[in-house]
């Protein structure tokens, strides 16, 4: 287990694009997720291959991703959670789009609150502003930084924050993301895991709050790995 993972190296690839994150056919999820780092699944686990993909959803403004959408919920997309198939590198959505707010329409989801829908839209956009001024001064100056929305350096950009706060390792089964209640969850005194629909134990990759990487984000975006079925599996700890 690594903690404060502060260089690249090669086995990380710092904001990647979103074509390498995703399946051609689902490019249109870069509209809902920020690709944030790829992680190189052999440096976890020596008998793994290829590249996972640590991802912020632009959503929540409010609550939880996945709150409101239950309708449109799947065994890998339930409230705080949200998992892949891999094929190849590449994610690929396994249920239905809507389980993101923004891309159902009113009469598919009738505001849950006056503004809902207003406050969602300016939300995303200023994190997706946030996100592509804190990746080109990344791509400028080689260093991850806490940013305003323009991209200059908070606090006198004195420290750098880390590209993954724990890469391998486990999970703390004390987060608040340990809700079994949303998800299958196994767990002893320390410990916690997802399990997957067919009863397979998904193994922790890595974590970052989602804030190093954008204006703000999950206080922990948390990366699980099933390898039996090649699933990537998200959650996110919120402070």
């Amino acid at each position: 287990m690594q903690e404060d993972v502060m260089a690249a190296g090669a086995g990380l690839r710092v904001y990647p694009e979103p074509a390498e994150v995703f399946v051609a056919d689902q490019a249109g999820l870069a509209k809902h997720l920020h690709p944030l780092v790829s992680i190189d699944l052999a440096g976890v686990d020596p008998a793994w291959r290829g590249w996972i993909h640590l991802v912020s959803p632009l959503e929540p403004a409010e609550g939880y991703l996945g709150d409101h959408t239950e309708a449109f919920h799947s065994p890998l997309q339930k409230s705080n959670w949200l998992g892949f198939s891999m094929e190849g590198d590449r994610y690929r959505l396994l249920g239905d789009w809507r389980y993101f707010a923004r891309a159902t329409t009113p009469e598919e989801l009738p505001d849950p609150w006056p503004e809902f829908r207003a406050q969602l839209h300016e939300h995303c956009e200023s994190e997706g502003r946030s996100y592509l001024a804190h990746r080109d001064a990344f791509r400028r100056e080689g260093i991850l930084l806490m940013r305003s929305e323009d991209g200059s350096p908070l606090f006198d950009g004195a420290d750098a924050v880390a590209f993954l706060e724990q890469l391998g390792g486990e999970a703390d089964a004390h987060g608040n993301w340990v809700q079994p209640d949303l998800f299958d969850i196994g767990h002893d005194d320390q410990i916690a895991w997802p399990v997957s629909p067919a009863g397979n134990p998904f193994r922790f990759v890595a974590s970052v709050p989602g804030w190093h990487y954008r204006r703000s984000g999950a206080d922990s975006i948390l990366l699980f790995f099933e390898p039996v079925e090649r699933l990537a599996l998200l959650t996110f700890d919120w402070s």
